[in-house]
């Protein structure tokens, strides 16, 4: 504010708002024990409406902040919307001081100093209907735990053995099922059938030494007559006489040798 811009604004105002404030602080003394009076309520409201006033016209808005508050206070009063207690009389009287600051320093043409924030937010939280002040937070219920993780089932075990059998464990085999009669390697180095059904005497000859040894395979000495045989060992026999032999021929001729 200018305190030259109009002299004779300011000495009128500092006059009325003198003897207001001094009716504002007997008139509150007297609403603490006649709280529900209601001409005593419409006279501190006029009181600190006038003061706003003035000092509206005077641009101190600093104290006119102050008082508009306080004043709004009172409005809800007067309306029944709240009633007078401790508390309230306890920050409308800080309110009163504050101002009474403001206003002195006004006379003495210094800027006022603004009124705490906390006194503000005091005020304009009482200026408002009982019903209608903010609720204290509400706690946040706890957040849901989530349900733990089923644990991951054990690995099953490792097979410890592959289900097929190794080229050793089956040289091994024929070893148990032949004897000495025929080692392994004989038998791993026997020149493979052909993909045909029947093989050559040529070649069942060499299979033959492969088994017995060159030379040694000696076949069973045919007497001058020939015995009586059953009719399903002339089979085969008649069926050797030939150029091949079957596979089926083969495989009964080695179970012959080898039981």
């Amino acid at each position: 504010m200018s305190f030259d811009a109009d002299e004779e604004i300011l000495q009128d105002f500092l006059v009325e708002a003198g003897e207001i404030l001094e009716q504002l602080s007997e008139q509150l003394v007297e609403l603490e024990s006649r709280p529900d009076d209601m001409d005593l309520l419409n006279a501190i409201f006029r009181g600190f409406h006038t003061v706003k006033g003035g000092a509206g016209f005077l641009q101190l808005n600093a104290l006119v902040e102050c008082c508009h508050i306080a004043e709004n206070v009172f409005d809800i009063l007067r309306k029944g919307e709240r009633r007078v207690s401790s508390e309230l009389m306890d920050v409308v009287l800080q309110a009163l001081d504050t101002v009474n600051a403001m206003f002195d320093q006004v006379r003495e043409q210094s800027e006022p100093t603004p009124a705490t924030p906390e006194l503000l937010a005091a005020l304009a939280r009482l200026a408002e209907p009982e019903g209608a002040e903010p609720a204290e937070p509400v706690q946040a219920p706890p957040a849901a735990v989530p349900p733990a993780e089923p644990a991951a089932p054990p690995e099953a075990p490792a097979q410890s053995a592959s289900s097929d059998i190794t080229d050793d464990e089956f040289e091994q085999l024929l070893d148990a099922l032949q004897g000495d009669e025929a080692p392994a390697s004989a038998v791993a180095e026997a020149p493979a059938a052909p993909a045909g059904d029947e093989i050559s005497d040529a070649e069942f000859e060499a299979l033959l030494d492969q088994l017995h040894g060159k030379g040694k395979f000696v076949p069973p000495a045919v007497s001058a007559e020939p015995a009586q045989v059953p009719a399903e060992a002339v089979e085969p026999a008649a069926a050797a006489a030939g150029d091949d032999i079957s596979d089926d021929e083969f495989e009964a001729l080695l179970d012959e040798l080898h039981g």
